[in-house]
């Protein structure tokens, strides 16, 4: 499990590197669906829309050709606090692939969300 921080309402970049079973980078060519699902773990509210998205080089993300590297610009709205009054919140993203007609990976991330006062 991979995790990051970020302040709420800001634009973040990041990076995960896409691999099969035996760690081999997933090609573009061979994937057949990449969708991304974005919630906050308290309350279960999907943020910004990003439900079973489709992300196959689009909606902020893009996967590389060759190398597996998934590379997903969040923008201000995947960093919203959800619950007013919260100092920081802890939210899930959740990357699922499937390649090569039957192959699948999910690639989990979680995010901690920081409240600065001042910001709407």
């Amino acid at each position: 499990m991979s995790t990051f921080s970020v302040i709420e309402r800001t634009s973040a970049r990041y990076l995960a590197t896409l691999e099969d079973e035996t760690e081999t980078p997933v090609l573009l060519s061979a994937i057949d669906t990449a969708k991304l699902t974005l919630t906050d773990v308290e309350t279960g509210t999907t943020i910004n829309s990003r439900s079973e998205q489709d992300i196959k080089n689009a909606n902020n993300v893009t996967i590389h050709a060759t190398s597996g590297l998934l590379t997903w610009l969040l923008q201000p709205a995947d960093s919203v606090i959800v619950t007013a009054g919260n100092d920081h919140e802890l939210h899930r993203a959740v990357f699922d692939i499937v390649f090569s007609t039957t192959q699948r990976t999910i690639h989990e991330v979680y995010f901690l969300v920081e409240n600065i006062t001042g910001v709407s």
